[in-house]
């Protein structure tokens, strides 16, 4: 049960975040509501925005809200789920526009209010089901000779088949659920008496509109089409009633609310949104705050968003009935400014006092439940954070949709970053060259490390500057498996130079972790003179790593721990694997100019001398580094100080070479930082 209530939440926060985003699209529409206005009452012609231009890009708008709220329901719940987001997409508005235009036309008023619930409705149910679908054992295609995203698709296609099939019927049945209860309810709201009714007649809207949907298009749906023009007093409808002294700055006095924020709230951000929606809650379009602050799923503020339109009816009903007024039988605009709308309506300016009052009562029945929310959602220390009932969950929510939003744009960078990468290499010639490895006691080369470099249109080779995007973006084994097959390739012309060359190769944590990828490395190299690196951080990326490091030495491969010492160095985990070499970090190096460094670097190498590694020291550059590594003991230097990196060709005649002559006496500084 407690897991059904987190999933609720769940779902909840992920329909209000889906609303949210659609703020200005909201914002975009009311401006356009107020302009269309403004020019009808003012008179003002633009000739390149007639009123029937205006109106029908209005009425566009209006038809695309119900397909864009379907697209961004989707979009989040299919982050919630887990579920691709361009299948879920497509699911949802599919099932969305079968449902809702399947047997009626786009223009159709019925199809225009049933669409604002479907827009929530199908979205929801369509990818609820097709999570579920994804749980059924069904064969699945592995990823293989086809791309990631195809197989994917084809693994997505019967799940979401059925949950098309399954939603749409589904949704049949409650469009015949709902119409069974209309015919059951809709006679015993008949037999309400007129307040009572008005009444239901604002509960019900209110509570629509908590759910995101336009209360007041839909709950006209639910009574007799009559309902509005029934009189209420002084020759007032309840249409112009609710325009003129219920709907205050919009469903639910949504001015009230806006005031009650700027007047009592400290939160800065709503502050920020009541702001902004005030201006258009003078013309009652409450838009803004309900999907801005917001008002849709937020329990706090929903008792306050019911009661007080009923308690403007209450008190405006008993005012009028005590003082008399005829009211004009034209009905004002609903987007009529507030104060103004009433005395068009009425011709009394003590009406206008009335809404006035009105007014300040909404704005002081929000404030309390203002003041809470606003508390809750403020900044608290951390020593009384859960001792003054914030709510927790709530926070990790809101924190949740920040990440999300900052994921999402992360994902968009690198993936642009990724496209220029997979240009860059596709423009230019892939190449590996060599860096010698030099025994520490002989001065011999009894190795190269292989290292990736790329050769660019004006002649000259840089470094892999790109290679980190590349693997974040899935390719490392691609990449590794392309300079594995190069070493290969390459071995036979170094060994006969030199017989005791062992070539070290690269392995990025992913490779290592993949089991097919490793029975290749072992069925390709076994009985080879090759060592495979693989970075001390990468141990503990993936729990089939040690284990795959394990098949790969009891295969009769060399394994070297790259960049030890680089952060969380783990000797206890080192010791339970099957590694030949530690190679010591260049930042090892670098401390050791002072005492204390050259003292954690000597004792570091007695270490692991005592539990049987051999060292390596890469990146040294100068005669005195050299000295160093030497008197400490290391088995074998890697760095400028001997050779940079190196096309075939030169790391052939180097290896040919039978020592190293005086090792250390030259003054052979380098002052770059190595590239090793």
């Amino acid at each position: 049960m407690k897991s059904l209530f987190h999933q609720a939440e769940s779902i909840r926060f992920s329909l209000q975040e889906a609303f949210i985003a659609l703020l200005p699209f909201v914002v975009l529409m009311s401006a356009i509501r107020l302009v269309d206005f403004g020019l009808i009452y003012s008179g003002i012609q633009i000739p390149f925005l007639t009123l029937d231009t205006l109106a029908a890009i209005a009425r566009m708008l209006d038809t695309a809200v119900p397909v864009m709220l379907a697209i961004s329901v989707s979009f989040h719940l299919s982050i919630l789920f887990g579920i691709d987001r361009v299948t879920g997409a497509g699911l949802a508005l599919a099932v969305f526009l079968f449902d809702t235009y399947g047997t009626a036309p786009v223009d159709d008023a019925a199809a225009a209010s049933l669409a604002s619930v479907n827009a929530v409705v199908a979205p929801l149910l369509s990818l609820l089901i097709l999570h579920l679908a994804n749980r059924i054992p069904l064969p699945r295609v592995t990823y293989g000779a086809l791309s990631y995203n195809l197989a994917n698709a084809l693994n997505m296609l019967v799940p979401a088949v059925l949950a098309f099939l399954s939603a749409l019927v589904l949704m049949k049945v409650l469009h015949m659920a709902g119409d069974a209860a209309y015919a059951l309810c809709a006679p015993l709201f008949l037999d309400l008496g007129q307040q009572a009714s008005l009444a239901l007649f604002l509960i019900g809207s209110q509570l629509i509109w908590f759910f995101g949907l336009h209360g007041t298009n839909l709950a006209y749906l639910a009574v007799d089409p009559s309902f509005g023009t029934l009189g209420v007093a002084n020759g007032m409808t309840r249409d112009m009633f609710m325009t003129s002294f219920v709907n205050l700055g919009g469903s639910g006095g949504t001015m009230c609310l806006a005031l009650a924020v700027l007047i009592f709230a400290r939160n800065q951000h709503m502050r920020t949104i009541a702001l902004i929606a005030l201006p258009f809650t003078v013309f009652n379009i409450s838009e803004v705050l309900v999907f801005g602050l917001p008002l849709v799923f937020n329990l706090r503020l929903l008792l306050p968003f019911v009661l007080v339109p009923v308690v403007f009816q209450v008190v405006a009903t008993t005012v009028i009935s005590h003082i008399g007024f005829v009211a004009f039988a034209e009905e004002v605009p609903w987007i009529a400014p507030i104060f103004l709308n009433v005395f068009l309506q009425t011709g009394q300016a003590w009406t206008v006092l009335l809404q006035a009052g009105l007014v300040i009562i909404g704005t002081a029945i929000y404030a309390p439940f203002v003041i809470r929310y606003a508390e809750s959602r403020g900044t608290v220390s951390d020593s009384s954070f859960l001792s003054e009932g914030a709510d927790f969950d709530d926070r990790i929510r809101h924190q949740h949709g920040r990440a999300v939003q900052d994921v999402q744009s992360m994902l968009l960078r690198n993936s642009e970053a990724t496209r220029q990468a997979v240009d860059f290499v596709r423009e230019n010639q892939l190449a590996v060259h060599y860096q010698p490895k030099i025994d520490g006691h002989t001065g011999r080369c009894i190795g190269f490390e292989a290292l990736l470099r790329v050769w660019v249109q004006d002649n000259h080779y840089v470094g892999p500057y790109f290679l980190e995007t590349l693997e974040n973006a899935g390719f490392a084994q691609l990449i590794d498996r392309w300079v594995c097959r190069q070493v290969l390739q390459d071995l036979p012309s170094i060994q006969a130079a030199n017989p005791g060359v062992i070539l070290g190769v690269n392995l990025h944590p992913d490779t290592i972790a993949d089991r097919n990828t490793v029975n290749w490395l072992i069925e390709t190299f076994a009985g080879t003179p090759v060592c495979f690196e693989i970075i001390e951080r990468g141990l503990r990326s993936a729990p089939e790593i040690p284990v795959n490091i394990g098949r790969l030495a009891a295969s009769g491969l060399s394994i070297a721990i790259d960049d030890f010492g680089a952060g969380y160095s783990n000797l206890n985990l080192l010791a339970g694997l099957p590694v030949d070499t530690i190679k010591f970090d260049r930042t090892l190096l670098l401390n050791a100019s002072e005492d204390r460094g050259r003292i954690v670097y000597g004792r570091l190498t007695s270490l692991c001398h005592d539990l049987g590694y051999r060292v390596m020291a890469e990146g040294v550059e100068t005669r005195a580094q050299l000295r160093m590594v030497r008197d400490c003991g290391v088995d074998v230097i890697q760095g400028w100080y001997f050779a940079k990196a190196m096309p075939l060709e030169e790391a052939i005649a180097y290896a040919s070479r039978p020592r190293q002559d005086d090792i250390g006496l030259e003054d052979r500084d380098v002052s770059a930082r190595s590239a090793s």
